[in-house]
């Protein structure tokens, strides 16, 4: 009995060490997958840039530099054709859409997607669009682990973590930041830190860089940090009291970029005329503003990812007002482009609006008190952290994005303290971030936490019903029903003469079967016999995996080491009731 018994272990554990083998190499592939889509995306945003900027421009150069004004919204014109006819969820910027397939579709997401995304965000930002490449990657990479999990026939929470896969593998491959890559995963996608989640999640992102860096040095770019600075500490320690005040503004331009975001939204949605027309309107509204821009500074700043912009502000060639001005004429930029319906990210707009802020904010102070503050390079570091940790909450991942995109790790403290108070500030007036605003619009609710995963700390043996009343399978349909209207009880354990399990009958089957033929049938000839069972040491975490998309409610419980052996039984009431005393505890 004992060879037996050990037999069967062996087996579980070899097709549980395959199972985790098979999973990693999917990690491997999506990871690889999501390289090339980074580095492929980023090159197509350039050339839809020489398209619209040099060629058409060259066309245009007699109407320099007021021919820019319907530049984004020819842009417009071809965007709202992609997302109207051929992918509605292309639109936007991505990563809510994602939240929403890992929240209430199981991770499933349309292959097209990465098609459509593709061409619709880089055309957007081509064309001028004020948005950034980060939604458009994690909706990509997601879209792609998505896609292999459905092609492979993967339960739910597999498909959910390849999704993560894809989001981090997105993000490491177009911004060369691999820690952040996973982090950006756990906080805003999965919301989840598991070693079984981790593992994948963390191979992806590693080979998502190494093929982007591959890549880039085969087309002949030194892979280097995004924003090439100094680095930049604390002068003297009463400067924390400045990054603290540099803190509740930038949590303050958070919020009035999420106001902005979501009220131009609304005023795009109350217009009445075709849904593909209104990206080519908001194309129209961002070109005046670059226009505009451009006549006083000689830069349309507003225009596309924005990154030069930044460059510039570091190197010094950015004055006061114009950086100040930025901050607001950003936030309007980006508002109008994905309200009227463009596509792309809002993570290089919050980089480019916290880089202004704090960039002005350095400047006054340092100009106040010279001799106790460093120059204003530092704080527009930790403004474009602090802006991102208020408009996503994702303050860890705003952290390591900072210092894998400039290298800067000197200045970790002020950017700590800078990225929570700003996400406080934040999470005291707004109740959604960024994201899950679009969501909760929608009807969709996204726990924004980290929490503790309960149902894994539930043992199946801990709620189980050990007094279990069976039915046998030679039993009458007619006395089964007078069972269940004595009893209440909406299912029953089947076993046979030997009293060993051998289906269940739920009220789910009772249904399939016409009333008159109740007389004539047996529990044997109606009952379920492919089982989904439960051991009394798993956790109720291990029993919902195992249900996946199935619409079960009743569970046996039987011994590990012999499997028609009934010990316990529960049901779905059960798994509500456990969950809602631990969430009261």
């Amino acid at each position: 009995m004992m060879e037996k018994v050990e037999r069967e272990y062996q087996k579980k554990s070899q097709l549980i060490t395959s199972n985790i083998v098979f999973f990693n190499i999917l990690a491997i592939i999506t990871g690889i997958a999501c390289g090339f889509i980074a580095i492929g995306f980023r090159y197509l945003i350039f050339g839809f840039q020489d398209l619209f900027f040099i060629r058409v421009g060259n066309l245009l150069s007699l109407f320099y530099p007021y021919y820019i004004v319907i530049i984004p919204a020819i842009g417009g014109i071809f965007v709202g054709i992609l997302t109207y006819y051929f992918a509605p969820e292309a639109k936007g910027h991505g990563v809510p859409e994602v939240m929403a397939a890992v929240t209430v579709h199981g991770g499933k997401i349309r292959p097209r997607v990465v098609a459509i995304k593709a061409l619709a965000s880089s055309i957007c930002i081509g064309s001028g669009g004020s948005a950034g490449r980060e939604g458009p990657i994690v909706q990509m990479g997601s879209a792609t682990g998505s896609t292999i999990a459905q092609k492979l026939g993967l339960n739910p929470y597999q498909t959910k973590v390849l999704v993560a896969c894809g989001a981090a593998g997105g993000i490491a491959g177009t911004f060369n930041t691999p820690i952040a890559g996973v982090l950006f995963a756990l906080e805003l996608i999965l919301r989840e830190v598991k070693i079984k989640s981790l593992t994948p999640i963390v191979i992806s992102s590693v080979f998502a860089t190494i093929i982007s860096r591959i890549l880039l040095a085969l087309l002949g770019v030194e892979t280097t940090f995004i924003f090439e600075i100094p680095q930049y500490s604390l002068k003297t320690p009463v400067e924390i009291v400045f990054y603290l005040i540099l803190g509740f503004v930038t949590g303050t331009v958070a919020i009035v970029y999420t106001k902005s975001l979501y009220g131009i939204e609304d005023i795009f949605d109350r217009i009445k005329i075709p849904e593909f027309v209104k990206p080519s309107i908001g194309g129209l509204c961002i070109g005046i503003i670059g226009l505009i821009v451009m006549l006083y500074t000689g830069n349309p700043h507003v225009f596309g990812v924005g990154y030069e912009s930044i460059e510039l502000l570091f190197d010094g060639k950015i004055i006061f007002a114009v950086a100040f001005a930025l901050v607001f004429l950003k936030i309007v930029a980006t508002s109008v482009t994905l309200g009227s319906g463009g596509s792309g990210g809002i993570f290089a707009p919050s980089l480019f609006m916290g880089a202004m802020t704090g960039g002005t904010f350095g400047m006054a102070i340092h100009k106040i008190f010279p001799t106790i503050t460093t120059s204003f390079e530092a704080y527009a570091t930790v403004g474009m952290a602090a802006v991102f940790a208020g408009v996503s909450r994702a303050i860890l991942t705003s952290i390591v994005m900072i210092f894998e995109m400039t290298g800067n790790y000197a200045i970790i403290l002020p950017v700590m303290f800078a990225c929570v108070i700003s996400s406080s500030l934040y999470k005291f007036f707004m109740e959604e971030t960024i994201y899950t605003m679009k969501l909760k619009r929608r009807g969709i609710i996204v726990e924004q936490e980290m929490d503790i995963n309960i149902m894994k700390t539930i043992k199946v043996k801990d709620i189980m019903k050990k007094d279990v009343e069976t039915v046998t399978e030679e039993l009458p349909i007619s006395e089964l029903l007078n069972k269940i209207m004595e009893t209440g009880h909406m299912g029953f354990p089947v076993v046979d003469k030997n009293n060993k399990l051998i289906g269940i009958i739920t009220h789910s089957d009772l249904e399939k079967v016409e009333v008159k033929g109740h007389s004539s049938l047996r529990v044997k000839d109606i009952m379920t016999r492919n089982l989904i069972t439960a051991y009394p040491g798993e956790t109720l975490e291990d029993v919902l995996e195992k249900i996946g998309e199935r619409e079960i409610s009743h569970f046996p419980v039987v011994d590990p080491k012999d499997s028609g052996k009934l010990i316990g039984f529960f049901t779905k009431g059960d798994i509500i009731r456990a969950y809602t005393q631990k969430r009261v505890e």
